[in-house]
């Protein structure tokens, strides 16, 4: 038997739900197996429920590092929103405005002013 979502094989039930190691969705063990566990008293299901389960990376990715790197301000609002949420993602984000935030001081207060 496969699953029906990501095609791993499904190994043997041994309670009445299977969750996936791959995808990680959950599923009733009478969908594969209508035979399954009918000498107990158990209701019959009429509704059967999937879970999909989805990680979020927390990791700043290459567009959102580059919109940092031109914007930095924008490093800085990405760093408030997911410091909580997503905090490498929300670290990485601080440490590229952060930096370009001394280089932009650094290069105002070397500027030569207005010429004459």
């Amino acid at each position: 038997m496969k699953c029906p979502n990501c095609g791993a094989q499904i190994g043997k039930f041994d309670s009445e739900t299977y969750t996936c190691k791959y995808c990680r969705s959950t599923f009733h063990a009478s969908e594969f197996d209508p035979g399954w566990n009918q000498d107990q008293d158990t209701p019959n299901v009429s509704e059967i429920h999937h879970y999909h389960h989805q990680e979020t990376t927390d990791k700043l990715s290459v567009g959102m590092g580059c919109l940092c790197f031109f914007f930095f301000p924008l490093g800085w609002i990405i760093y408030f929103i997911y410091r909580d949420s997503s905090p490498r993602k929300a670290r990485a984000a601080m440490i590229i405005a952060a930096v370009l935030t001394v280089l932009f001081l650094v290069g105002l207060a070397s500027g030569t002013g207005s010429p004459k």
